[in-house]
């Protein structure tokens, strides 16, 4: 019975030991909200893993300038095009990354501007990977982005749980970020689907209130008013008819004189 007892504690322990292993392991899913006042369109999110800027993690299925190298596949700026949110007038995009809450994360928003030229983080490859997406650079239109967003692991522990989402909003300078929970410009604004389906009970209300304008301007009565030709016919009958009424009448006469 103790050799059984000990046994099973042997495995319980190893049982433990591999599922904090594998805890260890687990990737992060973090889901970032944005919101802009200059309504940028499409939007780009460029997202690190370590505030030391050490480890790109910006989703790759999400990005249109991709260079091949030999130690694998190099995100280039202006990294990936953000979705559209469930909530009117922001955009959205998920990023899984290894350890979330000890390295913590870094991202940097953008108005989706390519680099033309080379600088410290392109290379000729790049440019020409640019060049092969179509997207606009820095030639014919001006880069903006947001200063950088950073969280840090002492912002990611002060939370009830681990985190799961951020929302930043920017005003064209300056940045606010929360975490998790949704701030009041994100919780008020109207659902995308709601939204959509009230322009569209607005669009078919104009098209009825139209359709009935026209139903009661434009239908022609049956009772309309004679034209200037209907007059002159008119009239004409009824000068026929006297003028043989008088000639009757004089024939009349003569027989009986």
């Amino acid at each position: 019975m103790r050799s059984f007892k000990k046994a099973a504690a042997v495995v319980l322990t190893a049982v433990m030991t591999m599922a904090m292993g594998v805890s260890a392991f687990a990737s992060d899913t973090v889901t970032f909200h944005f919101q802009n006042s200059k309504n940028w369109d499409p939007t780009g999110a460029w997202v690190y893993e370590g505030i030391a800027f050490t480890t790109n993690i910006t989703p790759a299925d999400k990005s249109k300038v991709i260079t091949h190298e030999a130690e694998g596949d190099k995100i280039v700026w202006p990294g990936a095009v953000m979705d559209d949110d469930t909530k009117e007038g922001w955009k959205s995009i998920q990023v899984t990354a290894e350890d979330v809450a000890s390295n913590g994360l870094v991202a940097i928003f953008n108005n989706y501007v390519a680099d033309s030229e080379l600088n410290d983080t392109t290379t000729q490859a790049d440019l020409d990977s640019i060049a092969a997406a179509g997207i606009p650079t820095t030639a014919t239109a001006t880069k903006e982005q947001t200063p950088n967003v950073l969280i840090n692991k002492k912002m990611i522990k002060a939370l009830s749980g681990s985190l799961t989402d951020v929302y930043v909003e920017f005003d064209g300078t300056n940045v606010t970020v929360s975490l998790n929970d949704a701030p009041s410009a994100y919780t008020s604004a109207a659902d995308v689907a709601s939204a959509a389906t009230e322009t569209e009970a607005a669009t078919t209300a104009a098209s009825t209130a139209t359709a009935t304008t026209k139903a009661s301007t434009g239908v022609k009565s049956n009772t309309s008013s004679p034209k200037t030709g209907d007059s002159v016919a008119v009239s004409v009958v009824l000068f026929g008819l006297a003028s043989a009424v008088a000639f009757v009448a004089a024939n009349k006469k003569k027989v009986n004189a």
